[in-house]
C-alpha cells in the first residue's frame, strides 16, 4: 500500500473507531428479546389476559384457557408469557418492571369450582414461573417484595360467584413477602380478620403505607352486593377507613401513581330490566372526597388501572357477544376514549406499568 493510501486509511480508522465504540455501548443497553441487560430502560407496558392464541375456546374463555400477555403501551410488540391449558388471570406488574404476579386455576382439584385460583409469579420475559399461595387479585408493594391479595381466611372457602377472581364468604386481605415465602415458606399475614365481611380487591398505595380494598357484609346478596364499599387500611392492619357510603356496588380500587386519586368501578350506568346498573368508571380523592363518574353508558367498564404518568386509565369493555372484551384507554377527565386491542377473542383485566 502506498504511503498516502496508508495515511488516508489511518485517518478513516481514527474517525470510525469512536463511532464503533459508541455503537457497541449503545447496543449493550437496548433490551433484547429476553429482557436485555440489567441497565436497560424500562418501557411503559400493559399486561393483560387474552384468548387470541386459541379462538376455539368456549365462552367465557377466561375460565377455560386464558393466558398472560404483555405489550408496549401503544399496543405494539405483543408477547405471550404463559403457555398452558388452564385459565390465568389478573396480572399485575411489579413497580420495578421485573416481575408479574397473577392467578391461575391450574392447581384446583376436580371438585373445586372452575374459578378457584392460586397466585403465581413470573419474570416479565416469561421465565421463572413459580407458584405461591391460594388467593386472588394481587397487588405489589413499592418495595417489589410484598403482595396484597384476598383469600379464604379458613383456607377452605370456595368462590361465592362464578366470576373470575371471586372471593370466598370468609375472604380477608392478606400480605405476603414473596421472596421470604419462596425461601422459607413463611405464611401470609391476615390484616383485616373480619368474620362478618367479605374483603377483596386490594390495591397497594404508591407510598407503601396503605391498602385500598372492597368490603361488604356476609349477609348481603353475594351476586349483587349493594353494600360493597371502598375502604382503606394501613399495611400494618390498623387505621381502617371507609371511603364510599351509598347503596351501589363499588369494586376494584386502583391508586394513581402520585397517591392522590383512586379509580374504581361504580354501578352508576344504565339499569336494565331485572339487572343492576352497569359498572362505570369513577374517580375520587384518596380520602374519599370529590367522587365523580367519568364514563356513562349501558356497557360495563371493568377493572380500571392508571397509566404510569397518571394521565390515563385502561379498562376492558364488552364489544361483541358474551365475554368478548377488548381494552380501551381514557383520559382521567373522561375524554379521549380509545380502543387499543382488536384481536379476535377477548382481551381484558389489564394492568399498566413498566417492564424491561
Amino acid at each position: 500500500m502506498r504511503t498516502f493510501e496508508r495515511i488516508k486509511y489511518r485517518n478513516v480508522l481514527v474517525r470510525f473507531i469512536p463511532l464503533l465504540l459508541a455503537a457497541s455501548l449503545l447496543a449493550q443497553t437496548v433490551p433484547g428479546p429476553r429482557g436485555g441487560a440489567k441497565d436497560a430502560i424500562p418501557v411503559s407496558s400493559i399486561v393483560f389476559i387474552s384468548s387470541r392464541h386459541d379462538l376455539t375456546l368456549a365462552s367465557p374463555a377466561w375460565l377455560a384457557t386464558s393466558e398472560i400477555f404483555i405489550m408496549n403501551a401503544d399496543a405494539t410488540r405483543v408477547r405471550r408469557l404463559t403457555q398452558n391449558a388452564f385459565a390465568d388471570g389478573f396480572p399485575a406488574l411489579s413497580p420495578n418492571g421485573k416481575r408479574i404476579v397473577f392467578e391461575s386455576n391450574r392447581l384446583r382439584k376436580a371438585t373445586d369450582p372452575i374459578n378457584w385460583a392460586s397466585l403465581f409469579v413470573i419474570n416479565t420475559d416469561g421465565t421463572g414461573e413459580t407458584a405461591l399461595v391460594s388467593g386472588n387479585s394481587a397487588s405489589w408493594s413499592t418495595d417489589n417484595k410484598h403482595i396484597a391479595f384476598h383469600a379464604s381466611a379458613s383456607g377452605t372457602g370456595k368462590p361465592i360467584t362464578v366470576l373470575p377472581g371471586a372471593a370466598a364468604i370468609d375472604s380477608d386481605i392478606f400480605i405476603l413477602d414473596v421472596d421470604d415465602f419462596l425461601r422459607n415458606k413463611t405464611p401470609a399475614k391476615n390484616i383485616t380478620n373480619n368474620l362478618a365481611a367479605v374483603d377483596d380487591d386490594p390495591d397497594w398505595s404508591p407510598d407503601g403505607k396503605t391498602i385500598a380494598f372492597t368490603s361488604h357484609p356476609t349477609s348481603d346478596d353475594q351476586n349483587a352486593p349493594t353494600s360493597a364499599e371502598i375502604y382503606t387500611i394501613g399495611a400494618s392492619g390498623r387505621g381502617l377507613k371507609r371511603l364510599t357510603n351509598n347503596v351501589e356496588e363499588e369494586r376494584a380500587p386502583d391508586w394513581s401513581p402520585d397517591g392522590k386519586l383512586i379509580a374504581y368501578m361504580c354501578r352508576r350506568g344504565a339499569r336494565r330490566e331485572g339487572r343492576p346498573s352497569t359498572f362505570e368508571i369513577c374517580i375520587m380523592n384518596s380520602d374519599g372526597s370529590n367522587q365523580r363518574q367519568i364514563t356513562n353508558n349501558d356497557v360495563p367498564e371493568l377493572t380500571p388501572t392508571w397509566s404510569p404518568d397518571g394521565k390515563q386509565l385502561i379498562f376492558h369493555r364488552a364489544v361483541g357477544g358474551p365475554g368478548q372484551f377488548q381494552l380501551f384507554t381514557i383520559n382521567a377527565d373522561g375524554t379521549g376514549e380509545k380502543q387499543i386491542t382488536f384481536a379476535p377473542g377477548f382481551s381484558g383485566f389489564a394492568n399498566w406499568g413498566v417492564a424491561y
